[in-house]
């Protein structure tokens, strides 16, 4: 039934982005809800935020905080007394915020001191779906039904993802770091004909700062989509290009911020900056040198350290510097030098790059409950079909860079339509998480830390496929 005033049209849309945000919500909780629990495990990333606020999974009290465990997912976690925090600061400390303070609620109320971690996993998706909602919302008070539906179809088809969902019940940033991307590029196109008010620059500004500080691999990102804004807006012809600005503005207090961070003292910045760069020298650069003990002769570092070529970081006898006499001194000077005067390890490195993009789903980490690295039988994910057939994630990566390429040559393409736009700051997206990924932490987690790659590809297929049906059938 259908009031007088509500046109039967408007009634099947509406249900439409009902149904596709219960269709989401309910794939997101099959996986959220299993028990045992189905996430990630508890590697030492997770252990940066939980012991900001004093809590660890519920295992024996000799076991540090600190100390990881790739093999398992934890479903409970308690507090602990006192101690160091190892803490780094992020934008994913919100979630991680609001978790332990409704855990700490909960014990003043007697709720005992064992918590799920599913608390966070419910925060993340309310978070998200509401954010959806709100933005086909704003597009249908546009008129805009095609993309009110194309951002709808986001939440089942790609945020539902187990690629996704693996990280709800969990304190890694990838989920968030989706998230404040999302909203980014979302708000940028959404808000791209209106005019300036200061709820909208400070909504923007702050998505941009939360993506900067979400994580290090994407300190710079929101700087490159606030280019892009800039120099679509300029070549408009638009005298006051408000969203660019507000963009630039969160980015460079973000990158600020990450920057103060990577200067800070203390065991935990010592171990992430050796980490990263024995990661960048032995799985970047020395396994695609043609002699891998000139290649380290030449950096300063010691060449019977090859024998560590295609190593990660945590796979060393010791901290690496103590393995490598040499490593301290080596910087991103260094690794730009080999990297212009060696273009054959270069192309080597950033081809090997894309291939080490799959698999999406994470190999290295337990998903199972209990579990000794063990995996989910009969994940319905995208990344097993990408896994199987390579091809055809190297489509979907591709597609955007056509598309963008295809929609710049057009005549006229300086007052193109919104679909220039999503290309370009998708591109922009993928190539900069890329990248960064590739020169700050080598190929020792390539398709874990640049998780938003192939998500801003599937995004940009699953919104234009969704406009180009509804298109179609209207």
């Amino acid at each position: 039934m259908t009031s007088p005033r509500t046109p039967p049209r408007h009634s099947l849309l509406l249900a439409a982005l009902a149904l596709l945000w219960l269709l989401g919500t309910l794939r997101a909780f099959a996986l959220w809800s299993h028990d045992p629990l189905y996430a990630y495990a508890n590697s030492y990333d997770q252990t940066r935020y939980t012991s900001c606020f004093h809590f660890q999974p519920d295992r024996p009290s000799i076991i540090p905080p600190q100390q990881n465990s790739p093999h398992a997912p934890f479903a409970k976690y308690r507090f602990y007394p006192g101690g160091e925090a190892l803490c780094y600061w992020s934008s994913e400390l919100a979630f991680t915020a609001a978790t332990a303070a409704i855990w700490k609620t909960s014990e003043t109320f007697g709720g005992g001191d064992l918590h799920d971690v599913r608390w966070v996993g419910v925060l993340r998706w309310a978070v998200l779906l509401a954010l959806s909602i709100a933005l086909s919302r704003a597009w249908l008070r546009r008129g805009d039904t095609r993309a009110a539906l194309a951002n709808a179809a986001l939440v089942p088809l790609l945020f539902a993802d187990p690629g996704n969902t693996l990280y709800l019940d969990t304190f890694y940033a990838e989920f968030t770091a989706l998230t404040v991307a999302y909203a980014v590029i979302a708000l940028a196109l959404l808000w791209r004909d209106e005019a300036w008010a200061r709820w909208r620059f400070a909504a923007l500004a702050l998505a941009a700062f939360a993506l900067a500080t979400s994580k290090i691999q994407h300190l710079v990102l929101p700087l490159g989509i606030a280019a892009v804004v800039l120099v679509f807006d300029a070549w408009r012809g638009r005298r006051f290009a408000w969203r660019g600005v507000a963009l630039a503005f969160g980015a460079i207090c973000g990158c600020w911020f990450q920057v103060v961070q990577l200067h800070r003292e203390g065991p935990l910045m010592d171990a992430i900056d050796q980490y990263n760069r024995a990661d960048v020298v032995f799985t970047a650069l020395v396994p695609y040198a043609d002699d891998p003990r000139v290649l380290l002769t030449d950096l300063g570092i010691d060449p019977d350290c090859a024998i560590y070529a295609a190593k990660h970081a945590w796979e060393f006898p010791d901290l690496p510097e103590r393995v490598c006499r040499g490593l301290s001194e080596f910087n991103r000077g260094k690794e730009l030098h080999v990297l212009f005067t060696q273009p054959t390890l270069t192309a080597r490195l950033f081809g090997n790059g894309v291939l080490a993009l799959d698999p999406w789903i994470a190999k290295n980490l337990g998903q199972i409950e209990g579990g000794e690295f063990a995996t989910i039988p009969n994940l319905a994910s995208v990344g097993r079909v990408l896994h199987a057939w390579p091809f055809v994630q190297w489509l979907i990566l591709a597609l955007p860079l056509v598309a963008f390429a295809a929609l710049s040559w057009r005549p006229g393409w300086r007052c193109g339509g919104r679909g220039l736009d999503f290309a370009a700051l998708v591109v922009v997206a993928m190539l900069g998480t890329f990248f960064v990924t590739i020169l700050g932490d080598g190929l020792a987690d390539t398709a874990k830390q640049g998780h938003l790659i192939l998500n801003a590809a599937m995004a940009w297929l699953i919104a234009g496929a969704c406009g180009w049906l509804a298109r179609r059938i209207s």
